[in-house]
């Protein structure tokens, strides 16, 4: 068996953090890997700093292309990875030492498909852990988590056999890519192991939650557009399932519904998918704790809808985060 890792890690505008993100990986205990570098047509010097790891360390491989976005970077590193083990890396982040060695050595011990470790947020004057539960899950019982546990969802916080997404990729053209993505590779009975130790570290980055009003609505259409499309996987492919997907398309509904990136397109969506869902035969009455916000997105006129958003919606304090 091929025991190689490949590690993809797109890559665009970010000379600063760079050097650290592939150090962390290069210097991992565990050897074995292929990491697939994709410079998305970055206009700094990353595209340089990615060409000069490639000349001093034969593991390195580097894509240079126009710039697609994330999607078409990651995509454009599974086409040519080539180890039976995966995982992906954000460049402004970074690895804790000792992950590849102990994500391969728990996989291999457990004949997992996959194993999900914990991370630590990283932000300029402090660090926050996010430790998970810890645990063998069976069949569709990992599945079953996505819709209470977003950790489930993130992309990077995982080794999986390569096998999961033969033939998958990540949707182009969207603001969040990596949630629907990493849901296909579940969509089949796994056994997956969740570990509390931490494996990689998450900076937290001002560009990541200050954007423009442009982008702030294309993130909640895109989030929005992503559970839909979850919870229709289900209703086609594993009905059985439907219920927690149900209530969680109904959560992620009444979620946006209060975000600081609202705007009169996205309330209209909200309100358009919600009218949608209610006409369904057969589907999940919303839980009691969604009433009050749900019954307000339907019945309060949107334009009201809008300005009490912009009136309720926190001020994100930016001192904390890194450029």
């Amino acid at each position: 068996m091929n025991q190689t890792i490949s590690v993809i890690v797109p890559v665009y505008n970010v000379a600063q953090y760079l050097p650290q993100c592939v150090d962390s990986i290069l210097s991992q205990d565990y050897g074995d890997l292929e990491v697939i570098l994709i410079d998305d047509g970055s206009t700094d010097p990353s595209g340089e700093i990615c060409d000069q790891y490639a000349t001093r360390d034969s593991r390195v491989h580097v894509i240079h292309q126009k710039n697609g976005g994330a999607a078409a970077a990651k995509n454009a590193g599974l086409r040519i990875a080539s180890g039976d083990y995966l995982t992906f890396a954000d460049s402004d982040d970074y690895l804790e030492p000792g992950a590849y060695g102990f994500l391969m050595k728990t996989l291999l011990k457990t004949d997992a498909d996959a194993v999900q470790g914990s991370f630590r947020e990283i932000y300029r004057n402090r660090a926050e852990e996010q430790r998970i539960s810890e645990g063998i899950m069976e069949g569709y019982d990992y599945l079953l988590r996505f819709p209470k546990d977003f950790s489930c969802a993130l992309l990077w916080n995982k080794l999986y056999r390569r096998e999961l997404f033969d033939g998958v990729f990540f949707e182009e053209g969207h603001k969040i890519d990596d949630e629907y993505f990493t849901f296909q590779g579940f969509l089949q009975p796994r056994r997956v192991v969740r570990t509390n130790r931490v494996i990689y570290n998450y900076r937290k980055r001002a560009s990541s939650v200050m954007s423009s009003p442009e982008s702030a609505e294309r993130l909640v259409l895109d989030c929005l557009d992503s559970a839909a499309k979850r919870r229709q996987k289900i209703l086609d492919d594993l009905p059985q399932l439907r219920e927690p997907f149900d209530e969680n398309y109904l959560d992620v509904i009444w979620y946006l519904s209060g975000n600081e990136g609202s705007t009169e397109r996205t309330l209209q969506a909200l309100k358009e998918s919600l009218r949608d869902y209610m006409r369904e035969k057969g589907r999940t009455f919303p839980p009691v704790y969604l009433w009050r916000g749900l019954a307000k997105l339907f019945f309060v006129p949107t334009p009201r809808l809008l300005a009490l958003c912009k009136r309720t919606c926190k001020q994100i304090d930016l001192t904390d985060y890194f450029d």
